[in-house]
């Protein structure tokens, strides 16, 4: 078990409606060296606690949804600088030191922006979201070339920074979805990791993939918004509600959202068809999780990312798509763009449209490449 510092972690606060659960978390957290309260009283928190007191404030499964508006209204009322956190009992006590964890990994904000071009406000609102979103997936592109080569993906902090800003690199869900989220949490904003399994290209009848894709849940003044920034060529142009269904349209056309029985499925609507994406689980994920599915898309023999060369890059222009040597340019509201490349064009569109640096290394699976599209 990890024990915090007590001098160094902050206050928190936890409201649940079940005294036993309540009890068990509290001990737990205690265990961990954390300064933390409770009450089961959710209605009556903020008069039995001062919420000026704590820092976070972590509500139970019970307060989900509408049901928790009313408190957590009450909470940001006395204290706007409280930090709300959704928890359900498995995984409440991870869910809270993980978020100190990510406190405690922080993130190069002006590095960060100076690497997606973007110059903009860093106040967690959001067209702060919706500006960093676009400007991040128009930069950093999306790829997996590592996989190809052999390579480890490791998704830690330090070696995503050093890919992905300072090696100015792409990456897939893991890396892009990990380093936005630390980015949002740093800035302000109440952001919470989710996983999801991919039906995209799936087979009717196919078996069900792993859970192998990252996605994320921004809550903005009580509303949640799916945010996605590594889904390569269909990823979310801009972030969307999650507490509507029906089509919410952005610049490369309608997403929507569909409860699909446990689960919430995204689907992007591709020309004259609603094609499913991927099947969004609805509680926060736990670290182990990515950390399975980024063996999984890294590692297993079976992972896409293990044999065909794939990169994708959306602008407010266009989308690009790089699958082996044929590249696909959709323009909104036009037809598709296509070309097949021979192995010096695939390198000089890593390059230029991607902007990637391409290294020595890189030409074998170049060239494989072009003789699979040729």
């Amino acid at each position: 078990m990890t024990i915090i510092d007590p001098a160094a972690a902050p206050r928190i606060l936890l409201v649940g409606r079940s005294r036993d659960v309540l009890d068990i978390v509290l001990q737990e957290l205690r265990d961990a060296g954390l300064d933390v309260s409770g009450t089961a009283d959710p209605e009556s928190a903020s008069e039995h606690f001062d919420p000026r007191a704590f820092d976070i404030a972590a509500l139970g499964g019970g307060l989900l949804g509408p049901g928790g508006d009313a408190v957590r209204s009450a909470l940001k009322a006395a204290n706007p600088d409280l930090r709300l956190l959704d928890v359900t009992a498995p995984t409440a006590t991870h869910r809270i030191m993980a978020e100190l964890e990510q406190r405690g990994s922080p993130v190069d904000l002006e590095a960060y922006c100076a690497r997606i071009g973007y110059s903009g406000s860093l106040t967690p609102t959001l067209e702060t979201l919706r500006a960093l979103h676009a400007h991040h997936i128009a930069a950093i592109p999306f790829e997996a070339i590592d996989a190809l080569l052999d390579r480890p993906i490791d998704i830690a902090p330090a070696s995503v920074d050093a890919k992905l800003i300072a090696g100015r690199r792409g990456g897939y869900c893991f890396e892009q979805n990990g380093l936005f989220q630390r980015v949002l949490a740093a800035m302000g904003f109440a952001v919470e990791g989710l996983i999801a399994r991919v039906r995209w290209m799936l087979p009717p009848g196919a078996p069900p993939r792993p859970l192998t894709h990252m996605a994320m849940r921004v809550t903005i003044d009580g509303t949640p918004w799916l945010t996605d920034v590594g889904f390569g060529g269909n990823v979310l142009p801009t972030p969307i509600r999650l507490d509507i269904e029906g089509p919410q349209q952005t610049r490369h056309g309608p997403y929507r959202l569909v409860a699909f029985g446990p689960v919430t499925l995204l689907q992007a609507r591709l020309g004259e068809r609603w094609e499913s994406l991927y099947d969004l689980q609805p509680l926060p994920a736990a670290r182990s999780d990515y950390e399975v599915g980024n063996w999984f898309t890294s590692r297993h023999p079976s992972s896409h990312f293990r044999h065909q060369l794939i990169a994708a890059k959306t602008t407010p222009e266009a989308r690009y798509n790089l699958l082996e040597g044929r590249l696909t340019v959709r323009r909104p509201g036009a037809p598709a763009e296509q070309s097949h490349l021979d192995a010096m064009g695939i390198e000089a569109v890593l390059e230029g449209t991607f902007g990637l640096p391409v290294e020595q290394s890189w030409r074998p699976i170049i060239e494989r490449a072009a003789s699979v599209t040729a």
